[in-house]
């Protein structure tokens, strides 16, 4: 009862600090601005985001079924894989800091040890890909820290998905050896898919950005990152408003005004966070459904 309530607590705090981080960024912009810049989006720049985001859901869909196959017992079916996908972009709203993601495990047919390990691999995958991007981002973007040192940090995050992999023999079970093979056969597929999901994010803000301002795809490269390494911090839902912020501070370096990096971040957050969430929910419900009748 106590854990309960002290989780509450938790939740309660973080839900005040995205209101109180929103608060204090519209507080320092021209609401009226922000909407005109929306308004100023072309219709080919928000295509192109759609097509982009549902390269992104494709993606994400294929390295979900390589994490739920981790198990060799288990064989998902397409339809089961999409589904607790979606389900989890939902759940993800649940709590602050997308922690509510780790309930699509019970929308899966498979043991819920493994499918929480499932989870885990893909968390770590998702918080490994921001961390390479930002490290490598921030060799070029901090300029004054010395370059030995981020180069060496970019090169032991890069690493770290093998790291893990020679943790397996500090295992004792024999009986995981299975699973920890079956992470080495996935590592250079999901490595790759997850670098081209990120490309695509980038790709994302670039489009944006340059229907209003004129910006180089290297300068996306080497900020975009920067801005996206917010989502990594769990203190706000869906990394909401903390990457907004970030967006203003990192992209005032090119003179890009905090309504157009708003209009950018949050352009972004709709059609690949919100609406796969608001799809999720068809799900749910349809879930939900079948178990009443």
């Amino acid at each position: 009862m106590q854990k309960l309530l002290k989780n509450k607590y938790i939740f309660f705090i973080k839900i005040i600090i995205t209101a109180t981080i929103l608060f204090f960024i519209f507080r320092k912009i021209d609401i009226s601005q922000l909407f005109h810049t929306f308004r100023q989006i072309d219709i080919i720049v928000i295509i192109l985001i759609i097509l982009s985001a549902i390269v992104k859901i494709f993606i994400e869909y294929l390295n979900w079924g390589h994490y739920l196959k981790i198990n060799p017992e288990y064989k998902p079916s397409k339809y089961e894989i999409f589904r607790s996908l979606m389900i989890g972009h939902s759940l993800r709203f649940l709590i602050p800091g997308g922690h509510g993601i780790i309930g699509k495990m019970y929308f899966v047919n498979n043991k819920k040890m493994m499918t929480f390990m499932s989870v885990g691999i893909e968390k770590f995958f998702q918080i490994w890909i921001n961390l390479v991007y930002a490290s490598f981002a921030a060799i070029f973007y901090f300029r004054h820290t010395k370059l030995f040192w981020m180069i060496s940090l970019f090169v032991l995050i890069l690493s770290l998905p093998l790291l893990i992999y020679l943790f397996k023999h500090l295992n004792k079970k024999q009986s995981l050896d299975i699973y920890f093979k079956k992470y080495l056969k996935i590592i250079p597929r999901i490595c790759m898919m997850q670098g081209i999901y990120m490309a695509l994010t980038i790709l994302q803000y670039f489009l944006i950005l340059n229907n209003f301002v004129k910006f180089h795809i290297f300068s996306a490269v080497i900020s975009i990152p920067l801005v996206l390494f917010a989502n990594i911090i769990p203190i706000t839902y869906a990394g909401l408003g903390l990457r907004e912020q970030f967006a203003m501070e990192v992209l005032s370096k090119y003179q890009i005004t905090p309504e157009i990096a708003i209009t950018v971040s949050l352009s972004v957050f709709l059609f690949n966070t919100l609406l796969p969430a608001i799809s999720g929910l068809y799900f749910i419900l349809r879930k939900k459904k079948n178990i009443t009748s």
